[in-house]
C-alpha cells in the first residue's frame, strides 16, 4: 500500500533562480500485509542535481539542503503536516514579546566526531551562518531581524532578534539552520563548500564523494534522537545509502526501470502514467507549497517600470492551456503567488484575477506606446523592438519556450539570455540586469513572500525580490504578519500581499509546481517530509 502526505518543499538555488525547477513528491510506502522491517541493506537513490556548494549555511541549492539531510539534524522538526516537534531542542520558549527563543537542548546527542551537543554548538553554528566569510545565500536571510544567540547554560541557549519573529521556527527546522559539530565548522568555507568535512548528529555520516557522479553515506550506529513522527527511535534501518548525480531525465528514469537505482526524483510530468503503470514501482505526485512558479517582473527596468506594460504581460499568456498542452493534467496553473498546500497563507480569492484577455493586452500596450510592428510582427516605439530580458540558468524549459511563442503573438519579444555560468546569472540577477525572472520557491510557511517581495530582501542582500518592489504597505503588512503568533491574523496579511501584487502586476504566477517521486517495490517505510524528499531513517529495503 501506499500512503501520501502533504508536503514542503526546501527552496531553489538562488543563481538558478532564473528558470530553474527540480519538483519532488512526498508519498510513505510500508510493506505489504505480513512484511516486516529488517536492517541492514543498502539504497541507492538517483537525484537529478548535484550541489554546487556543499554547505547548507552557505548555499541556498535546494540539492544541497536534500543531500545533508540525512547528516545534519535540525532545533526543530516539521512534520509532513506542518505542525512542529522537538528534534535536538527538547523544548522551548518564546518571550520578550516573540523576539526571543530560549532552547533546552537534548542531553543525549553526539555529533559524528565525538563531540557532543550543548548551547555552545548552537552558538557556533548561527555564528557561522551570519558571518561575512560564510556568504550565506539563504540561512542567513531565513534569520530575519537576527540580533545574536547567548549561551545560558550548558543546554539552554537563547537566539534573539529585533522585533518579534513568528516564523523562525519553521525556518529552524529546514537543514539551512541544521546543527553541524564546531570542530568542522573551522575547516574554512572552501572545505565546506567541497563537502570534505561535513559532521552532524543525523542518522547517517557523510562518505565518500565523488564529483559528478555520487555520494555514500553510512548508518550513525549511535543515533538515537530521531524526532517523535520518525517512525522509530533508534539508528536508521539501512547499513549504507547512495545519491547518485543522473542529470538527463531519460537516463534517470531508466536507471529505475532497470533495477540500477531503487528510487529516483524529478519524474517529467509525461513519465509519471508511464511510471504509475509499471507493476514493480510505486509513484505518487503532489503539490508543493510555497511560491509557485512565476514570471516576476523587475519594477525598476525600463520597460516594466510601466505598470501598463506588465498587465501586458499578465494577460497575454493563456496559462491554462499551456499547463494542460504541456504538463497533460499532471500540474495545474497557478492563480495565487502562494501554491494550495502553503500554511497559514493560501486564499483561493485571488483565482482568475488575472486571466488570459489578448484584446485587453494589446489595448494596454497601444496605450504605453507600443503602436508600431516591425517586420517579424513585434511591437516597436520609436523603431525600438518590444523585447523583455530574462537570465537563464542552462537551458530554457519547454513551458517557458511556450511563453515566448504565446508573447510573440501579442507582440512581445522575449528574450532568454542562456548561460551555464552560475555566477554570471547570479550577477546579473544582483545588477538587476533583466526584466523578468520566472522561478519557484518552496518553503513550509507563507513567509516565504518576505524573500520576494520585502523591499530589502534584493537578490544583491541574498534575497529573491526580483521585481524589486519597495512598497511601504507591504512592508508593514509583512512585518505584522512576522509579529503574529495567530496564524488566522497572519493569512490576513498574507492575502492582502498577494492581491496587492496581482493588482499591480509585479508577479504573474504560471503553474503549481508539483513533484513526483518513484521507487522500487522492494523499498519500504520511504516517506517524504516537509521538505519534498526522501526521509531515509525509516526505509528498509527487502534481499532481491
Amino acid at each position: 500500500m501506499v500512503s501520501c502526505r502533504t508536503i514542503r518543499r526546501a527552496a531553489a538555488p538562488p543563481a538558478l533562480v532564473a528558470l530553474a525547477l527540480v519538483a519532488v513528491t512526498a508519498c510513505g510506502s510500508g510493506g505489504g500485509i505480513g512484511s516486516r522491517p529488517r536492517d541492514g541493506g543498502g539504497l541507492t537513490y538517483a537525484e537529478s542535481q548535484e550541489p554546487g556548494c556543499w554547505d547548507p549555511h552557505s548555499s541556498s541549492e535546494d540539492s544541497t539542503a536534500f543531500v545533508q539531510r540525512p547528516v545534519f539534524d535540525s532545533l526543530v522538526h516539521q512534520t509532513s503536516d506542518g505542525a512542529l516537534e522537538p528534534w535536538l531542542a527538547a523544548s522551548w520558549r518564546i518571550h520578550e514579546g516573540g523576539s526571543a527563543y530560549t532552547f533546552t537542548l537534548r542531553r543525549d546527542v553526539t555529533f559524528h566526531d565525538g563531540s557532543r551537543l550543548n548551547a555552545a554548538a548552537v552558538k557556533a553554528n548561527f555564528d557561522h551562518i551570519t558571518a561575512k566569510s560564510t556568504r550565506s545565500q539563504y540561512a542567513a536571510g531565513l534569520l530575519g531581524p537576527y540580533k545574536g544567540t547567548t549561551v545560558e547554560g550548558t543546554y539552554r541557549v537563547v537566539v534573539r532578534f529585533s522585533r518579534p519573529f513568528e516564523p523562525f521556527l519553521q525556518a529552524a527546522s529546514t537543514t539551512y539552520l541544521g546543527i553541524a559539530s564546531p570542530a568542522s565548522l573551522k575547516a574554512g568555507q572552501a572545505a565546506l563548500c567541497a563537502g570534505t568535512d561535513s559532521v552532524g548528529s543525523g542518522p547517517f555520516e557523510a562518505g565518500r564523494y565523488v564529483r559528478g557522479q555520487q555520494r555514500s553515506y553510512t548508518r550513525y550506529s549511535r543515533y538515537a534522537w530521531p524526532p517523535k513522527s520518525a517512525g522509530h527511535p533508534g539508528p536508521a534501518r539501512l547499513s549504507s545509502l547512495t545519491i547518485r548525480f543522473i542529470t538527463d531525465d531519460t537516463t534517470r528514469m531508466g536507471a529505475l526501470t532497470s533495477d540500477q537505482v531503487d528510487a529516483v526524483s524529478a519524474i517529467p510530468p509525461q513519465q509519471v502514467d508511464v511510471l504509475s503503470k509499471n507493476a514493480q514501482l510505486k509513484t505518487v505526485s503532489r503539490a508543493i507549497p510555497g511560491a509557485v512558479n512565476a514570471f516576476h517582473l523587475n519594477t525598476r527596468s525600463r520597460l516594466f517600470s510601466d505598470p501598463r506594460v506588465r498587465k501586458a504581460f499578465q494577460r497575454a499568456i493563456d496559462f491554462s492551456t499551456l499547463t494542460k498542452a504541456l504538463f497533460q493534467g499532471a500540474t495545474p496553473r497557478a492563480w495565487a503567488p502562494l501554491s494550495p498546500t502553503t500554511p497559514n497563507g493560501y486564499v483561493p480569492d485571488q483565482n482568475g484575477h488575472q486571466a488570459y484577455d489578448p484584446r485587453h493586452a494589446a489595448l494596454l500596450l497601444d496605450e504605453a506606446g507600443w503602436t508600431g510592428r516591425d517586420n517579424e510582427g513585434y511591437r516597436t516605439k520609436g523603431g525600438e523592438r518590444l523585447t523583455v530580458v530574462a537570465p537563464v540558468f542552462g537551458t530554457a524549459a519547454l513551458f517557458t519556450q511556450a511563453v515566448q511563442g504565446a508573447l510573440k503573438q501579442a507582440g512581445i519579444d522575449l528574450e532568454l539570455a542562456e548561460s551555464t555560468d552560475a555566477a554570471e546569472v547570479s550577477t546579473r540577477l544582483s545588477q538587476g540586469r533583466y526584466d523578468v525572472v520566472q522561478t519557484s520557491w518552496a518553503r513550509g510557511d507563507a513567509d516565504v513572500l518576505s524573500q520576494f517581495f520585502l523591499s530589502t530582501a534584493t537578490p544583491a542582500n541574498g534575497g529573491r525580490n526580483f521585481s524589486a518592489i519597495s512598497d511601504p504597505r507591504i512592508d508593514a503588512w509583512l512585518k505584522a504578519a512576522q509579529s503574529m503568533r495567530s496564524t488566522e491574523r497572519r493569512t490576513l496579511y498574507y492575502a492582502k500581499i498577494q492581491q496587492r501584487v496581482l493588482d499591480e502586476a509585479v508577479v504573474v504566477p504560471a503553474y503549481i509546481t508539483t513533484g513526483s517521486v518513484a521507487h522500487s517495490k522492494r523499498v519500504h517505510g520511504l516517506r517524504l517530509g516537509i521538505s519534498a524528499w526522501p526521509e531515509f531513517h525509516e526505509v528498509w529495503v527487502e534481499d532481491r
